[in-house]
């Protein structure tokens, strides 16, 4: 199975950095233009599925990408299996403030997720983050990490194993899969609109051909 994994375009939160996670806002005229962009670079790809997060900006970025495809556009489905981290009590705060606390924690002299993942792992990370929530509202790590098993499950389970999967989801989710399944340790934040391309093999086997990716028609 292959999975064009999009991140959604810029969002309200996005343009003023604050932390979004299963808190949703409306993509920007910038997000929308995401969209278009990314539909554009994937537009002669046939796709079988399409996917997105419950979230109003990946349905209509998924939306905007589906419109500028070539071929016979599958019905978009969307779930909360492919919700972003629940951040908790962060949602909505300054990105900095949240980042600071788990770089603090963690003895990380930064306060920048991509520096931050530099020097430790996802799992750590969220488990921090988890940890520095001072109402504990969000996702752990391994609540996140057993709903990536099982959304990964599901399309395995409900689709064949040959499908070329469009799913339109989040940044911090689709960095958290490269990283841990991927073993794609080095990548950063994709950015909104970017391309991942992953392969899911029936075996449960997974790898990352393409990532971050705002420039190439596939």
């Amino acid at each position: 199975m292959k999975i064009y994994a999009v991140r959604h375009g810029q969002t309200i939160f996005n343009m003023l950095d604050k932390v979004q996670g299963w808190a949703d806002t409306p993509l920007t005229k910038k997000g929308e233009q995401d969209g278009v962009a990314a539909g554009k670079r994937l537009k002669n790809i046939p796709f079988d599925v399409a996917l997105s997060s419950d979230t109003s900006r990946a349905i209509h970025t998924a939306e905007f990408i589906l419109a500028e495809n070539n071929h016979k556009r599958p019905q978009l489905t969307y779930t909360p299996d492919w919700r972003e981290f629940f951040f908790g009590s962060f949602e909505g705060g300054e990105n900095t403030v949240m980042w600071g606390a788990a770089s603090n924690a963690l003895g990380i002299d930064s306060q920048t997720p991509d520096d931050l993942a530099r020097q430790a792992d996802m799992t750590k990370i969220m488990d921090t983050i988890y940890a520095v929530d001072p109402d504990h509202l969000g996702e752990n790590a391994t609540d996140f990490w057993q709903r990536m098993r099982q959304s990964l499950a599901n399309l395995q389970q409900n689709y064949d194993e040959n499908a070329t999967v469009l799913l339109v989801t989040h940044g911090q989710l689709i960095w958290n899969l490269a990283q841990q399944y991927g073993h794609l340790k080095t990548a950063n934040r994709p950015k909104n609109g970017a391309v991942a391309v992953f392969n899911l093999d029936k075996d449960g086997s997974f790898s990352v051909d393409n990532f971050n990716d705002v420039t190439t028609i596939f």
